[in-house]
């Protein structure tokens, strides 16, 4: 088979990643001065924080992530199979809500006295403290969201591995008397080592250039207290305008990115595994049984009171925002802020709709095409290209794109997100796409050859309608991903769309929600409607693929 359809996917990911990923460092290099305006742009103290708490914020997430992610996965696979999709779905429902949306959300959560923390605090007798206003505590606060926004996608990763084992080998462990405590300590997680290495070094990585959770949360503050690489990009960039220092700031991110990323490469490259022998640990099977319910319902909770809590704002009067202690339950009903801040959304919907359907578009037809020519012809380098394009900080990027559309007269439009924004859905997308087309047997190829039909008939008569289903949870998984977006749409728009054609303004609903918590009078109600906008279409795609991601999800080369 031909491989010309390589080409398109190559040249894409090459001028929208490789090359202002090298431009980035090329443009540091050619002025070191710049290093230097790091540590004068701001006061004496603050870049060595922002690395030690992008550093802490990124390692948190990632451990606390994967360890409760480890448990859900232990106890959603001890049980029947009946059960197995309706607990998945639910500790899956954190997956569905876009970053910026959540985040607002906790920013409520977290206010001591009219929050719903206000009960946790009493029963703890702790000090009625504010996480996000508290230098010191403010990254933790920041910390507490991004473990909670990593649990899903860590036990979707961790769930596929345990999927993956036999049923024999439990058999055989039954049979030798091995308790259920036994079997996963001594046996299943031995195995799946390799799995949970992957989801660790995965959810680390993207939360190193985890723009929107510190930026909506704290917005780096009090002060610089919780300040990140990336916020520093962004204020080098859109405030204090020094793009040197900026670029500075981004080429030591994607430096600081390329360690865990190489390694993670290294985790899935491995063909043995990580086999890890661990001690088997015995515990009376109803005792273990009790502890791992107690420990679901626990994070259970954790998970699912946010969601629960934006409802619970959004439709409710203000004048239970500011009641100490606060209402926990929905009492009176009011859809005003909701159609409000929906009324308000249209233009920055249009926008989302458009771009984020050409983005899945762009990315289906480029990764589908490309990642079935990857797969057969065992294009393994290729592969590991797209991993590690995908793992980085969009702040690796950003700068090089900015001065491109900026000399191309193309910001603040539609076609500046377009054309940029599938670099994060086209690499997912050929990553997945790749480990699906290993399971597509190759006889349809070659009966195809023998018939003289070209490669573009093939893959788009033959291999497209088999895998229809992939492409279609990869284009609704891609306009997802698109949707939640706001690192590349604050930086790269100035205003909304002006309902004209050619289209000019190209803001997104991501930047229209974080407009009601930027505002010098934080209105709960419009917050959490605002917030619910951008959540609930996202909110029912997700419902519509997530059983076909539990059914097949693989993260590649993850059998141990």
């Amino acid at each position: 088979m031909r491989r010309w359809w390589l080409v398109p996917y190559i040249a894409y990911i090459a001028g929208f990643g490789l090359i202002p990923f090298a431009l980035t460092f090329y443009f540091v290099g050619l002025n070191l001065s710049s290093i230097k305006a790091l540590f004068l742009d701001f006061p004496p103290g603050t870049f060595q924080l922002a690395v030690e708490n992008t550093l802490l914020f990124a390692a948190t997430s990632a451990l606390f992530a994967t360890l409760l992610a480890l448990v859900l996965a232990i106890r959603v696979d001890s049980l029947p199979k009946r059960w197995q999709m309706p607990l998945s779905l639910l500790i899956l429902s954190p997956y569905t809500i876009p970053f910026t949306a959540s985040t607002m959300v906790w920013y409520t959560m977290f206010d001591p006295l009219y929050g719903p923390l206000y009960y946790l605090i009493k029963f703890l007798h702790l000090p009625r403290l504010n996480l996000t206003t508290v230098p010191g505590l403010s990254i933790w606060a920041v910390s507490i969201v991004g473990i909670w926004s990593s649990v899903s996608f860590a036990y979707l990763v961790i769930i596929g591995g345990f999927k993956a084992i036999g049923k024999e080998m439990r058999e055989v462990a039954q049979v030798d008397g091995a308790s259920e405590s036994q079997y996963y300590s001594g046996v299943a997680l031995p195995y799946v080592f390799k799995i949970v290495a992957t989801a660790f070094l995965i959810i680390f990585v993207i939360q190193l250039g985890n723009f929107d959770i510190p930026f909506i949360l704290t917005q780096g503050g009090p002060g610089y207290s919780s300040t990140t690489l990336p916020l520093m990009v962004y204020d080098l960039l859109y405030f204090i305008g020094d793009f040197q220092a900026g670029e500075a700031a981004a080429a030591l991110l994607a430096a600081m990115a390329t360690v865990p990323a190489v390694v993670l490469l290294a985790v899935m490259k491995s063909r043995g595994g990580l086999y890890v022998k661990l001690p088997p640990v015995r515990i009376p099977d109803k005792l273990y049984d009790a502890l791992l319910w107690i420990a679901t319902a626990l994070i259970l909770l954790f998970l699912l009171f946010p969601i629960y809590w934006m409802f619970v704002i959004a439709f409710r009067p203000t004048q239970y925002d500011f009641v100490s202690p606060p209402v926990l339950y929905p009492n009176v009903f009011t859809d005003r802020y909701f159609q409000k801040a929906l009324s308000g959304a249209v233009p920055y919907i249009a926008t989302n709709v458009v771009v984020g359907l050409a983005a899945a578009a762009i990315s289906v037809v480029l990764a589908g095409t490309a990642a079935y020519i990857m797969s057969k012809n065992n294009i393994y380098w290729l592969l590991l290209l797209t991993i590690y394009l995908y793992s980085l900080p969009s702040a690796s990027f950003i700068l090089p794109i900015y001065l491109f559309f900026s000399a191309a007269n193309l910001l603040n439009t539609w076609w500046a997100l377009i054309l940029s924004t599938p670099l994060f859905t086209v690499t997912l997308s050929a990553w997945i796409f790749f480990n699906i087309y290993r399971d597509v047997p190759n006889e349809y190829q070659e009966i195809a050859e023998l018939e003289g039909v070209s490669s573009t008939r093939m893959l788009f008569r033959v291999i497209a309608p088999i895998t229809a289903s992939a492409w279609y949870t990869m284009f609704v998984l891609s306009f997802i991903v698109n949707w939640h977006l706001l690192f590349y749409p604050i930086v790269l728009t100035e205003t909304p769309w002006a309902f004209n054609f050619p289209p000019t303004g190209a803001q997104t609903v991501t930047i229209y929600a974080i407009e009601s918590i930027t505002s010098e009078a934080v209105d709960w109600g419009m917050l959490a409607a605002s917030a619910l906008v951008v959540a609930l279409p996202v909110m029912v795609l997700n419902y519509l693929i997530l059983g076909k991601l539990l059914e097949g999800f693989n993260i590649g080369g993850l059998k141990g």
